[in-house]
Formats: structure tokens, C-alpha cells, sequence
């Protein structure tokens, strides 16, 4: 990669406090290592504890590795921001988020603010992360311990990756476009 890619990674990551990078990037780096190895797992509702592969076994241990950095991430998160940043909406707060659906609507790609879109978007993939990742854990637990209720935790945890699956596909992107933006200027 040239010199100008580093400027511009760096530039989407400017606004970020040094010890947040590295955790955006370790969490990023462990959520698609995750997405990975959930392609080469074959576990469902009635797998058997002598049915998990090496790879079933890397997944899942991985995911209980990710709930401690994710959790370390959201802490660091919330003690540099507000809720009512992350979680506008749950607040009754539109505003900041109307402004920037607006500028998108004028095909420009609003600035970061508080409360607005790329605050709120933030909030949702950190929901969608603690979402599969407990659902995971608590399949992980139930598993473990032969419940009839682990399938159903397996369908919810499914479920909730597949909206993590979209966050980081369109985080992805927006982070592209931003990137493409800085690049034009």
C-alpha cells in the first residue's frame, strides 16, 4: 500500500483517541475472523458434542474471546461519547439525524456529529456485536450443558449475526466512500 492509503486510513480514523484505533481495529479484525470461520461450520440444532470440528471449535471459542474485547471496546466507546450520541432515537432525538439523511438525500456524505447518523450507526453495530455475541455464549452454555433450549438460542444467534453481518458489510462501505471522498480532494 502507497503512501497516500496510510494517509487515508488514517484520516478515517482521525477522530479517534489512539487506544479506541486499536480497538476498532482488533474488534473488526476479530468480528471477520468470526464471519470466516462461521462459513466452515456445519452445527445445527441437533449436532451432537461429538459432531464439532476443529473449525466449529475455533469459531466458538473465538466468539467467547471477541465478548471480552467487544466489551472492553463499548466501555471505552461510551466513556468518550453519550448515550444520546450512540442512541439518539431512544432519546426522542431526530434532529442531528434528519440533517444528515438530508445531506445524503443531496448526495453528499454528511460529516460526523453528534447524534447523527454515523453516531447512530455506531450504536447499532455495537447493539448488533453484544446481540450475536451473547446469543453465541449463551448457545455456547446451553450446548454445553445439553438443554433443550439450546437449538432456539442457535436460531437467535444466527439471526443476529446476520445483522452484524450487514453492519460490517456497510460500515465497510461507508468507510470506502469516505475514503474515496478524502482521496478527491
Amino acid at each position: 500500500m502507497g503512501n497516500k492509503t496510510f494517509r487515508g486510513l488514517s484520516y478515517l480514523f482521525s477522530q479517534l483517541p489512539k487506544s479506541e484505533k486499536w480497538l476498532h481495529v482488533i474488534t473488526m479484525t476479530w468480528v471477520i475472523y468470526q464471519i470466516v470461520t462461521a462459513f466452515g461450520m456445519h452445527v445445527q440444532g441437533d449436532t451432537s458434542h461429538t459432531q464439532i470440528t476443529s473449525v466449529d471449535e475455533l469459531h466458538m471459542y473465538g466468539g467467547l474471546g471477541l465478548m471480552f474485547v467487544g466489551l472492553i471496546f463499548f466501555i471505552v466507546v461510551i466513556h468518550r461519547r453519550r448515550l444520546t450520541d450512540l442512541y439518539p432515537w431512544a432519546f426522542g432525538k431526530f434532529g442531528a439525524i434528519q440533517q444528515d439523511v438530508r445531506a445524503l438525500l443531496r448526495w453528499h456524505l454528511p460529516e460526523p456529529q453528534h447524534g447523527g447518523l454515523a453516531a447512530t450507526v455506531e450504536g447499532l453495530g455495537l447493539l448488533a456485536l453484544f446481540l450475536a455475541i451473547f446469543t453465541g455464549a449463551w448457545w455456547f452454555v446451553l450446548f454445553a450443558k445439553g438443554s433443550a433450549l439450546a437449538p432456539d438460542f442457535l436460531s437467535f444467534h444466527k439471526t443476529a449475526v446476520g445483522a452484524i453481518e450487514v453492519y460490517v458489510y456497510g460500515h465497510g462501505i461507508f468507510a470506502l466512500l469516505h475514503l474515496a471522498t478524502w482521496w478527491r480532494r
